[in-house]
């Protein structure tokens, strides 16, 4: 049963946040979650299995909303492996006692299920599955919680009560996730403009250099100055300029991990004036410094 509560008891916390590999042809499931889940498919294909509703197809974009109780089962197609992020969260806290690693907020079968950790299904608008319009965007706003709870809890444990103040910033990259989701749902309510469609794949293929000229870009589409900042915010939720850097950023990101090159080669690479505008951007929207970003987070 869904309930609809009143807004004003709303208020997220994140209980943990992880990227999750999965194998060539895995099968995890039947399982129920005790709280609330919202995924993303950062590559591979497989599909979700319901038992009661249609099963969705997975692939690299899918954004998947899973209500607490709802028995599901995930299945990686046999050709391929299958990568997720995901953040578990409560609309409004509540303790739960004994629930300390992630497993302790799942079952893996609704009849032997803990009615004292299940929370009640609440229906606030998020459809069980969209499409992201980018995946590099949304991965990004993904990782910037992933990447918070790792730091704030490093060993994995779910958080509580007793992590607050530490958890305000993960509880704030939350929000600004859950924002850009419904504004998602909300646009694929309506028939995307394809000129705004084209211009987010050169942005993202291009992405480097100091921002163009609204004007100009304007100009390419027809458009006044005035309409293409609205076209292109109703269509992906973002100013044309934020959208922009965040290109540049997650470029940048994935230097920072992936290769050797120092601080300022990178910089230089995305059309930054300087060292120091690179940081000062790159830490806005990250929360760290470019050199402790990789100092943390590099695998090689």
């Amino acid at each position: 049963m869904v309930i609809t509560f009143n807004p004003i008891f709303v208020c997220p916390f994140v209980r943990f946040a992880i990227r999750v590999p999965l194998l060539e042809g895995d099968r995890h499931g039947p399982r129920i979650c005790y709280v609330p889940s919202l995924y993303l498919i950062e590559s591979g294909c497989g599909s979700i299995i319901y038992e009661d509703r249609p099963n969705i197809r997975l692939q690299p974009g899918t954004l998947l909303f899973i209500q607490p109780g709802v028995s599901h089962t995930w299945e990686v197609d046999v050709d391929s492996p299958l990568t997720f992020r995901c953040v578990f969260f409560e609309w409004s806290y509540r303790l739960k006692t004994g629930v300390r690693i992630p497993n302790d907020l799942l079952c893996q079968s609704s009849k032997k299920s803990d009615d004292r950790l299940l929370d009640v299904q609440l229906d606030y608008g998020i459809p069980y599955s969209l499409v992201v319009d980018s995946i590099s965007v949304w991965k990004g706003l993904f990782e910037t919680v992933t990447s918070e709870f790792e730091a704030v809890s490093p060993d994995l444990s779910v958080l509580d009560h007793e992590d607050y103040p530490n958890s305000l910033a993960i509880t704030g990259h939350f929000h600004l996730l859950l924002h850009q989701v419904y504004r998602l749902a909300r646009r694929q309510s309506d028939i995307t403009d394809p000129r705004i469609t084209k211009l987010i794949a050169s942005m993202e293929r291009l992405a480097g250099g100091e921002y163009e000229d609204v004007e100009g870009w304007a100009e390419k589409l027809g458009l006044s100055r005035s309409h293409f900042h609205a076209l292109f915010r109703t269509h992906t939720g973002f100013t044309p300029k934020w959208y922009w850097n965040r290109c540049r950023i997650n470029k940048a990101r994935n230097d920072l991990l992936s290769t050797n090159d120092t601080v300022t080669v990178i910089a230089e690479r995305y059309g930054f004036s300087s060292v120091h505008a690179f940081t000062k951007l790159f830490q806005k929207m990250e929360g760290v410094a470019p050199t402790v970003f990789r100092r943390q987070y590099r695998l090689i």
